[in-house]
C-alpha cells in the first residue's frame, strides 16, 4: 500500500480515538491525540494524490471525508467544554 494512503489511514484512526476521548471527556487524551494527528498529518506530502493511482484516490478522499466527520462531531463537544469552562471561571470571579 502506498505510503501516504497508510499514513491517512493512521490520521482517521487517530480522528476516531479524538471522537471516543471527546465523547467521555478524556480533554487531556484528546489533547494528546490531536497532537499526535497534527505530527502525522504534517508527514504526509502536499500533492499526495499525483502520488496515487486512482483507486488510491477515491480512498484517499474517503478516508479524508471520514476524518472531516470525525472533526464535526468532535467540534461541538469541544465548544460545549469550553462554555463550561467559561461559565465556572465567571463563577470563580471576585465580586467588584
Amino acid at each position: 500500500m502506498n505510503p501516504g494512503l497508510s499514513g491517512l489511514e493512521e490520521v482517521l484512526t487517530l480522528s476516531e480515538q479524538m471522537v471516543g476521548a471527546a465523547r467521555s471527556g478524556d480533554w487531556q487524551e484528546l489533547t494528546r491525540l490531536e497532537d499526535r494527528r497534527r505530527a502525522l498529518a504534517g508527514t504526509l506530502p502536499a500533492d499526495l494524490g499525483q502520488h496515487l493511482r486512482t483507486a488510491e484516490q477515491a480512498r484517499a478522499r474517503r478516508l479524508i471525508e471520514a476524518c472531516r466527520h470525525c472533526d464535526d462531531e468532535v467540534r461541538p463537544l469541544v465548544t460545549a467544554r469550553l462554555n463550561e469552562l467559561r461559565t465556572l471561571l465567571r463563577a470563580a470571579e471576585p465580586a467588584s
